[in-house]
């Protein structure tokens, strides 16, 4: 778990923080949880299955600017308009399915010797770089 939140927390520092009038979506939900921002993700939203011990404010962030921005893409991409806990969409389901995927990754990266492993970690920018489709081929 700490190892999922590390990965997500280097997502979110590595990728340039916007103000919250840039989403306006953000913008709304952060005014809608004013003074839960610091409990856990998992007791202020519903349907949270993956960071729900992240603090509320820090997950909307890590929304917008890890997973937005990684993919290229805006808040109705993955959620139903103001159904933010609704699984309908294939790409919310697709990026738990990631999430796991990725933690997989850093758990294995971790165990490798022959590599220097301080730095080593992959996030959705790793093969997004921006993109919905991951990029298959060098530019």
């Amino acid at each position: 778990m700490r190892l999922a939140l590390f990965a997500v927390a280097l997502l979110l520092f590595a990728t340039p923080v916007l103000p919250d009038d840039e989403n306006k979506h953000v913008k709304e939900l952060m005014a809608a949880i004013k003074g839960k921002e610091n409990r856990p993700a998992g007791e202020v939203f519903k349907n949270v299955q993956m960071m729900k011990d992240v603090p509320a404010g820090r997950f909307l962030k890590i929304m917008d600017t890890g997973f937005n921005k990684a993919l290229g893409t805006t808040c109705d991409h993955c959620h139903a308009e103001d159904r933010w806990e609704a699984d309908e969409k294939r790409p919310k389901r697709a990026a738990r399915e990631m999430m796991v995927l990725v933690n997989q990754i850093n758990d294995s990266l971790q165990k490798l010797q022959d590599i220097d492993t301080s730095d080593a970690t992959v996030n959705c920018t790793t093969c997004h770089r921006g993109y919905v489709k991951p990029a298959t081929q060098m530019r």
